[in-house]
């Protein structure tokens, strides 16, 4: 073998070495990617609040992965007369076979028709919050019902 033929060969196996470390990133999820992250799954973070628009893709990705909310949180945004703006965030588990779950976010009331919407569907409420704005008074609830 002379050195051309040497460094082919050394060529050759760098780029099938090349390859299978990349192959093995893929497969290990460590590949990056320059998907924009706020339509994407970026939503799992602890400190990530989310506008309700944000949140119904946050729970339709989370749920084609098999996961279902187990808390909310939630909170004033804007206590503007008239302008309620609620913002909320997740944690997750993963979803049992065959559960049903629902969410919402808003004032006591809405929240207590969406209650009794829930039970006559069969979801009970696993999970529910309450949040007074001290300098306005508003209160904004935030719950999840499941089969």
């Amino acid at each position: 073998m002379n050195q051309t033929d040497t460094k082919l060969a050394l060529g050759r196996r760098a780029s099938k070495a090349g390859a299978a470390i990349g192959a093995l990133l893929l497969l290990g999820g460590c590949m990056t990617s320059g998907r924009d992250q706020t339509s994407s799954i970026a939503y799992q973070g602890k400190d990530q609040w989310l506008t309700t628009e944000d949140a119904n893709k946050a729970v339709d990705a989370m749920a084609a992965k098999g996961m279902t909310p187990a808390t909310i949180d939630c909170q004033f945004v804007d206590t503007t007369p008239g302008q309620l703006a609620y913002v909320s965030k997740f944690t997750w588990k993963r979803a049992p076979a065959n559960t049903r779950y629902h969410w919402e976010v808003g004032d006591p009331t809405y929240l207590a028709s969406n209650e009794v919407k829930a039970n006559r569907v069969g979801l009970r409420r696993v999970f529910a919050k309450e949040v007074r704005d001290p300098a306005s008074g508003q209160k904004v609830g935030c719950s999840i019902w499941t089969s």
